[in-house]
């Protein structure tokens, strides 16, 4: 028996149709083309409410494909990599625990960034959340002071009213129709730790354009139960392409083996 047969089925959790990201399904189709066998796991976000309903789509997908008493291993990336993370958190209070989870680039929203993007306006996030995600910054390894981030919210409203007399600036047209609901369910929700140990499979140039010194990608508060980071090749959309993504399977195929029945790094 080869390594790729003594491994059980991989489900990979898709958060982008393959319209709009045709790159991973061809990654997943790469997989499989390596003897891997893979369940495409597709919750439509335009039928649920919460990011939390749609992870609860994808639990459900992935449970009624599982059988009881075997090994789970689960695969996300980008936006999948975030849903995977809440329905992780479902299954642990199911009782079901992944022996193998792994997220390829998938990053925490940085407060700085959603602040300086408007992305809060763009997805109408109410305002007790909106202060919350900006006190994160209050907590290593920012460790700003209050004083800080409270000047940096008041810069970024002086900012946006200048700009809204000047150019008629309006987050409406800002918007992109194909990943409005997707965007949205995800700059509203408010991520829950897991215990799951796992598999951070990150770019060095996702993580110096995005959380500068921070190989988590500023999902460590989240990950409870442990990672390892694997810094891979590529950027954030070329790291699933050739010449790149046959790097990357290969060692997501050693993790898989790697990990142990009770999910242990």
């Amino acid at each position: 028996m080869t390594r790729l047969e003594a491994l059980p089925t991989l489900y990979s959790v898709r958060g982008w149709s393959e319209e709009l990201d045709p790159t991973y399904v061809a990654f997943v189709e790469e997989l499989r083309s390596t003897g891997t066998s893979v369940i495409d796991v597709f919750p439509d976000a335009d039928l649920y409410s919460t990011f939390g309903e749609w992870a609860h789509g994808a639990v459900v997908q992935i449970l009624d494909q599982y059988e009881e008493g075997q090994p789970l291993h689960l695969l996300g990336y980008c936006g999948g990599g975030s849903l995977l993370q809440v329905a992780v958190g479902e299954l642990e209070s199911r009782g079901v625990r992944p022996t193998y989870v792994g997220y390829v680039d998938v990053r925490a929203g940085n407060p700085r960034q959603r602040l300086r993007q408007g992305l809060d306006s763009i997805y109408h996030v109410g305002w007790g959340k909106r202060v919350r995600f900006q006190l994160v910054r209050l907590t290593p390894p920012d460790r700003e002071s209050l004083k800080s981030v409270l000047r940096s919210v008041a810069k970024q409203a002086i900012r946006s009213i200048r700009s809204f007399r000047e150019r008629g600036w309006r987050s409406s047209k800002r918007v992109i129709p194909s990943i409005q609901q997707p965007a949205s369910l995800a700059a509203n929700w408010e991520f829950e730790s897991v215990t799951t140990p796992s598999y951070l499979y990150n770019c060095q140039h996702s993580i110096d354009t995005y959380w500068p010194g921070n190989p988590s990608l500023g999902r460590a508060p989240v990950l409870r139960g442990g990672f390892l980071v694997r810094i891979i090749e590529g950027s954030h959309h070329t790291c699933i392409a050739a010449p790149h993504s046959a790097a990357l399977i290969e060692r997501i195929t050693a993790d898989r083996s790697r990990a142990s029945p009770a999910g242990a790094i």
